[in-house]
């Protein structure tokens, strides 16, 4: 009897989300649970403590050491992950990584493989395999930490919104239009810099009905109302929220007002737009250049890769193809998109700067829409460019798989922090033998702490 399984775009996905959990959990798995961030260890405690629910997710002077982002919505997935890893240390299992973001990456990358496949059929198969396996290793991604998710769920947003606005202004069916709406408001909610790709998405959805408007293509400009006026809309209700809604909620539940400081003194200058264009570009000829660790050559890299797209258009604009100048607009767009908002975090935040986060998860958001425009440009129909890019994923994924085997390529920096991350091994000796002693070793206050609540609050609790 000869068994048949019909090819579906749903069973695809599925199979490459599958996949790419595997491809996560073999990593972790090397990663012997991970290790305890000196600030989740406060988070574990806080999370963890006997308010209520809302008392703990409307509190940012705890969950955010008072750094207000309006990003409540991100806080209840932390509480999930706190929940998940004490669960698990009542059983003696140390896993420090967050299982809200290992969930929404496989999230991610159904919905990436779903739509790419929906929407842009004459994309190799293979091709949009390789996307998905590459997007999980990269070195935004494959973090994990039991930290934050509020990138990953900004992402997550990203993604379906990306796909249900290309829905919206080719089809212009209602699921579309609500699962754009449902995506960005997820977005606004998540993340101070999911608020602001809302907004930049509606600036250069604007910019592109303008322009479909000015090549008198109306029935497209047509299209590009509902995506800008939808995101605009939400940006808003992500200010309403910011300045009025949330704090209200913060009153309500814990009686005081958040403090606006950490959002206003901040100004971008000349030195953090540079350094900007360095995040970005670094980021991006990350995958050619891992084994330096020195974000300057990755820069030079992601130059030449943009110089290499640049060339590209020009190319395809002499011979003629109308979608270049839209794709191009579109590329310029984000690109200038991205630097500024890269710039704004190093002025808020220099330390994104740092040899050791410099790759982490700050980049996720830049790197899906990155990976969305490659996948709309590989669309256009040209063969040549979809083997080029098909030639350089491959060569990416086992450029990064090979770095794997090259240890940290990050040399340690002296920190206050030092004493506290050489214990970390001790810390979960401790944590999966109760008879192991660990008053013999110099352990740090924070962690003696840990080591208190921990045999109070979870180990006697049934």
């Amino acid at each position: 009897m000869k068994i048949c399984f019909k090819r579906t775009n749903f069973g695809a996905a599925v199979l490459a989300s599958v996949l790419c959990l595997i491809i996560q959990l073999c990593i972790l798995g090397c990663r012997h649970g991970g290790e305890l961030h000196f600030e989740s260890l406060f988070f574990f405690m806080h999370y963890l403590d006997d308010r209520s629910l809302l008392q703990k997710i409307f509190d940012p002077a705890r969950n955010d050491w008072g750094f207000y982002q309006a990003r409540e919505l991100s806080y209840f997935f932390d509480w999930i992950d706190t929940h998940f890893v004490a669960f698990l240390l009542k059983k003696h299992i140390v896993w420090f990584h967050s299982i809200c973001s290992l969930l929404l990456c496989g999230g991610m990358v159904f919905i990436q493989h779903y739509f790419t496949r929906k929407f842009f059929p004459k994309i190799p198969g293979m091709l949009v395999t390789l996307f998905s396996v590459f997007f999980v290793l990269s070195d935004a991604v494959t973090g994990l930490n039991y930290f934050r998710c509020a990138k990953y769920l900004t992402a997550f947003g990203l993604w379906g919104a990306l796909f249900a606005a290309w829905g919206t202004f080719r089809y212009g069916d209602k699921k579309s239009k609500a699962a754009l709406c449902a995506s960005l408001l997820l977005m606004t909610l998540s993340d101070r810099q999911g608020f602001f790709f809302t907004a930049a998405f509606a600036g250069s959805a604007a910019v592109l009905m303008l322009y479909f408007n000015w090549k008198h293509t109306l029935l497209s400009a047509c299209r590009m109302r509902f995506p800008v006026f939808a995101a605009f809309g939400m940006t808003c209700f992500g200010i309403l929220n910011n300045l009025f809604i949330t704090p209200a909620l913060v009153r309500l539940f814990n009686g005081y007002t958040p403090d606006f400081s950490y959002q206003r003194d901040f100004s971008i200058s000349t030195a953090s737009v540079g350094q900007g264009g360095l995040f970005f570009f670094g980021n991006a000829g990350n995958w050619f250049s891992s084994f330096t660790g020195d974000i300057r050559i990755a820069a030079v890299t992601g130059g030449l890769l943009c110089a290499g797209l640049l060339l590209f258009f020009c190319v395809r604009h002499r011979k003629g193809e109308r979608r270049v100048l839209p794709l191009g607009l579109l590329w310029g767009c984000c690109i200038g998109m991205m630097i500024l908002c890269a710039s704004a975090m190093v002025a808020r935040h220099s330390l994104i700067m740092l040899p050791d986060v410099v790759y982490g998860t700050y980049g996720i958001n830049f790197f899906s829409l990155v990976l969305f425009l490659l996948t709309l440009t590989a669309a256009s129909g040209n063969k040549n460019f979809c083997r080029i890019v098909l030639v350089l994923v491959a060569a990416g994924i086992v450029l990064r798989l090979g770095g794997e085997y090259c240890g940290d390529r990050f040399a340690p920096e002296e920190s206050s922090f030092s004493g506290y991350n050489s214990r970390q091994s001790i810390l979960k000796e401790t944590l999966r033998d109760p008879r192991f002693d660990e008053k013999k070793y110099c352990m740090p206050h924070r962690m003696e702490l840990f080591l208190q609540f921990y045999r109070k609050n979870i180990l006697t609790k049934p």
